[in-house]
Parts: structure tokens; C-alpha cells; sequence
């Protein structure tokens, strides 16, 4: 009964620490960022990621593969800190926001390893990614751009498809990362964003908008796939309706007028 008694102890005690940790994480990015020093957090985010490193050579890879997930949050929580302090009016409070929902993202999300839970953790990778790079579009290369929601987006397809088993993951995830990638290209010639002055340069670009509903058609359609049901199914052809549906509304009708750019 002791050993129970201390064994729970030590449980609550490690995971006080975890929430401890990681809300000091967060707290930190917001105050670097908040104070200009955003290349310190990239860095601390880095840094928080020396276990990727801790085995040997031979396991780097492969660890550094499945934290692209985590990577892509924490960068895109960096990039969308800078981007909401440039709100003259509201930046501190976006920033808070920010900063809170990313301390969330480590201490509830993350954790998680059900297979719902790992759908939610591709998904607001892929749709964070996806903002923040076209967000910082207009700065950047093309090829970089087009590289990097590449990458992302092969990790949030590759972070669903290991825990489903599938049988080749990293070819049906660099299928959907090049898809994904194409999407972007087309984006980085005809740049929509939706904005509002109060925001600053916080704007969400049509593209995170279109990949997030892209991403979401994507795994309900593997989903229909791996269950056997038939793609002209219901199952598939509504989620495949209402994404067309959506794209094209915004494509026609949110294309141009005030908060658009």
C-alpha cells in the first residue's frame, strides 16, 4: 500500500512538473517575442527539443520525423506572436491569447496518442503550418516557401498514417506533402489574406484556409478507403461537396473587397 501511496505521489509530482515545464515554455516564447527577441525563441524551441538528439546518430532521423508535427506548432506559434504584436491596440492581448492556447497545445494536445487525438495534432500542424509560411510568403523565396509547407505537410500526413499502420506512410505522405506544396506555389503568385486593422499584419491567408479543408477531405476520404466502404459512398462525397463547395465561395466571392489582400 506504501509503494502505491508513493508511486501515485511521484506520478502527480512528475506531472505537476510536465505542466510546469511546459507553461514556462510558452510564457517564455510570449516574453521573448513580445520583446523583439524572436530568433531566441526559435532557438529555446530548439533547444527544447534536445531529446530528439539524446540516442544515437542512427535514430536522429527518425526522431526528427516525428517531431515535425511539434516543430510546425511551435514554429507557427512563433511566426503568429510576431505577426499579432504588430497590432498597435490589441497586440499584447493576441499575444496572450497566442501564448495560452500554445501552453494548451503542449499540455493537453500534445500528449495525447489516441488515434483521434493524433488526427487533431496532424490537422492543427497542417492548418498553423500552412498560415504562418504564407503568412511570411512575401519575405521569402519561393522555393523556400514552397519547401517548407512541403515539409509540414508531410509530417502531418506521415504523423497519421504511422499510428494507423499504414504499409508505406512515407509514400502516401510525400504524395499529399507534394499536393499540398502545389497548392502553395499556386498561392505564393495570388496571395488572399483576410484581415482586419485592429489585427496588424495578423491576417489568415486563403491558402492556410483551402489546406486545412484540404487536409480534412484527405483523411476522410483514407478513412473511407481503409474501412472498405466505396468512395462514391456518402461518406466521402459529402465531406468531398462541402469542401468543393467552400473552396469555391471563397475563391469567387472572398477573393477581393475591405480586409482583403
Amino acid at each position: 500500500m506504501e509503494f502505491l501511496k508513493a508511486s501515485r505521489r511521484k506520478s502527480l509530482l512528475s506531472e505537476a512538473l510536465h505542466i510546469a515545464l511546459n507553461a514556462a515554455l510558452a510564457a517564455a516564447m510570449f516574453a521573448l517575442v513580445s520583446t523583439g527577441s524572436s530568433f531566441l525563441a526559435l532557438a529555446l524551441v530548439l533547444v527544447s527539443k534536445w531529446r530528439i538528439l539524446a540516442v544515437r546518430p542512427r535514430y536522429w532521423w527518425a526522431n526528427i520525423l516525428a517531431n515535425i508535427v511539434d516543430l510546425s506548432v511551435s514554429v507557427s506559434t512563433i511566426v503568429l506572436l510576431y505577426l499579432a504584436g504588430s497590432s498597435a491596440e490589441y497586440g499584447a492581448i493576441l499575444q496572450v491569447v497566442i501564448a495560452v492556447l500554445y501552453a494548451l497545445w503542449l499540455i493537453v494536445v500534445k500528449p495525447r496518442s489516441t488515434e483521434r487525438w493524433i488526427v487533431y495534432q496532424a490537422g492543427t500542424s497542417l492548418f498553423l503550418g500552412a498560415w504562418a509560411i504564407m503568412a511570411l510568403s512575401y519575405t521569402l523565396p519561393q522555393i523556400v516557401t514552397v519547401l517548407s509547407v512541403f515539409v509540414m505537410a508531410y509530417g502531418a500526413a506521415r504523423h497519421v498514417l504511422v499510428v494507423r499502420e499504414e504499409d508505406q506512410p512515407s509514400l502516401l505522405a510525400m504524395v499529399f506533402g507534394l499536393f499540398i506544396a502545389e497548392i502553395a506555389w499556386v498561392s505564393y503568385h495570388w496571395t488572399v489574406a483576410y484581415g482586419a486593422t485592429v489585427l496588424g499584419d495578423l491576417k489568415l491567408s486563403q491558402a492556410a484556409i483551402i489546406i486545412g479543408l484540404v487536409g480534412f477531405l484527405a483523411i476522410r476520404l483514407y478513412s473511407v478507403a481503409v474501412s472498405g466502404k466505396s468512395l462514391r459512398s456518402v461518406d466521402a462525397v459529402a465531406p468531398a461537396v462541402f469542401v468543393g463547395l467552400v473552396i469555391m465561395v471563397l475563391a469567387l466571392f472572398f477573393s477581393a473587397g475591405a480586409g482583403i489582400i
